[in-house]
């Protein structure tokens, strides 16, 4: 499960943006302040309202909740099937500040995937943009110059390359590394594309344009966009 907020209480089960964020009965069972059996029991008594909104697969997991370490149900509950649930439950002070940090952790995950969507979305144009600069540089004509330009720009921006990404963050080969990567990770990646393209642009060749990437510092604005690269006097909205 990844939290890709950090917040404990909703999840995903992949940085995609095509997840769908869920919580599970544990997380209701802590945060609400009552016993993980009620949850599971009341769970059981509205199942078929539960199971209808919204496919779930109830599994067994190894998750240790108690000294024992016994394996326990673990119910994945998308925000319809939560929101009903924490429904039933009678409104505690506590059960109710879970109602509202579950509500809004809800919302600003699925933000976040919303903006990653809309990133990804980007760096496929980017990407498209990125091979065909490399095509038309005439300093570059050898069969691995995608290759080797595409794990420098991972190397910069983020200090691993392709490569290294892979073995670090345990991504497969066949997988696409930009859904392992946070959202500021892929703005980042991002960004040194368009440097990169714009370098090639102008007809320079790989060794120049490492060169170049090594004297260029560029860091997230706190509110928009990107702080001006101090070499090339480019601004990435």
């Amino acid at each position: 499960m990844y939290d890709l907020l950090e917040t404990g209480l909703v999840f995903t089960n992949s940085r995609k943006e095509t997840e769908e964020p869920f919580t599970t009965n544990v997380v209701v069972a802590k945060y609400a302040g009552i016993s993980y059996r009620a949850v599971n029991q009341l769970i059981n008594r509205y199942k078929d309202e539960i199971t209808s909104l919204g496919v779930s697969s109830f599994k067994m997991t190894k998750l240790k909740v108690n000294s024992t370490g016994r394996p326990v149900e673990v119910y994945p509950l998308n925000e319809q099937q939560a929101s009903f649930l924490i429904t039933l439950l009678k409104n505690t002070e506590k059960v109710v500040q879970f109602k509202y940090k579950l509500t809004k952790a809800f919302f600003e995950t699925s933000k976040d995937l919303q903006k990653r969507k809309l990133e990804h979305a980007q760096s496929k144009v980017i990407t498209k943009s990125l091979g065909e600069a490399i095509k038309d540089n005439p300093m570059t004509n050898s069969s691995h110059d995608y290759s080797n330009f595409n794990k420098l720009i991972y190397k910069h921006a983020l200090g691993l390359n392709t490569k290294q990404l892979r073995i670090n963050r345990g991504i497969p080969k066949e997988a696409n590394i930009i859904d392992y990567l946070s959202l500021e990770e892929q703005q980042k990646v991002t960004n040194i594309k368009n440097v990169v393209i714009s370098l090639l642009n102008m007809n320079l060749d790989y060794k120049t344009v490492k060169k170049t990437l090594s004297g260029i510092e560029i860091t997230l604005n706190d509110k928009k966009g990107y702080k001006k690269s101090p070499l090339l006097g480019i601004v990435m909205d």
